[in-house]
């Protein structure tokens, strides 16, 4: 069957939209198999990622083909993660066309999830982390996500910590995954990072308002921690 590519205005109704539900357990938490018979509805090449839609916010997932069948794979951890999904959790996936879906989930008691009750609890979270390595937090704001984005390091946090001077730095996800930054010297005399930022923040998907927690886990790698 030949691959078809929907758009937004020709899907219909969101009750006559094409969907497909999942269970949650241990191997998809991981990544996630989508059914064969959902494929011909989404198009795919090395770079295609999908938008996965819920009130908590927007999340990059990319899809990778892996033995003939098409999978969630990089962000669909952080999506896990960020929304507590555990054991036996449905989601149902509405596809909205353009690679996006809207997602519902229900908790084990079949009822629509809490999403104000995560909030919280992930707001809790946040506020309890400790750690041996060094690390600062830093709730995001508009000049932070986006176009042109960047993220100053804390005077008293470089001060101790890092020296005043350009270099690299790698920022590490909850799923290990990489990304290199720049850091550079602004006017004022503080570190910024700047190119790669946007890349970092893009693909975890970051917005204003989320709360980063930076762990300088060696010389030059930070494990970030995001709390929305």
């Amino acid at each position: 069957m030949a691959k078809q590519s929907f758009g937004k205005d020709n899907l219909g109704s969101p009750e006559t939209r094409p969907c497909f539900y999942k269970i949650i357990w241990l191997a998809n938490s991981i990544d996630l198999r989508i059914p064969p018979a959902f494929k011909h509805h989404l198009s795919i090449n090395d770079s295609s990622t999908i938008t996965l839609k819920t009130p908590s916010g927007n999340w990059k997932v990319k899809l990778q083909m892996k033995n003939g069948n098409m999978y969630f794979v990089q962000g669909w951890q952080e999506f896990v993660k960020h929304h507590s999904l555990g054991h036996a959790e449905f989601l149902v996936f509405t596809y909205s066309g353009d690679m996006s879906f809207d997602v519902v989930i229900y908790d084990q008691n079949g009822c629509e999830k809490n999403y104000q009750s995560i909030r919280a609890s992930r707001q809790e979270s946040a506020s309890s982390f400790t750690s041996s390595f060094p690390f600062f937090r830093h709730v995001m704001k508009a000049t932070n996500v986006g176009t042109s984005s960047t993220l100053f390091i804390p005077k008293a946090f470089q001060r101790k910590h890092i020296p005043l001077s350009r270099h690299k730095f790698v920022l590490r996800n909850s799923e290990s995954i990489c990304w290199t930054v720049n850091v550079t010297v602004a006017s004022t005399k503080l570190l910024m990072m700047c190119g790669g930022w946007k890349a970092f923040a893009d693909d975890n998907s970051i917005k204003k308002g989320d709360e980063c927690i930076f762990e300088l886990v060696e010389q030059n790698t930070m494990q970030v921690h995001i709390f929305r």
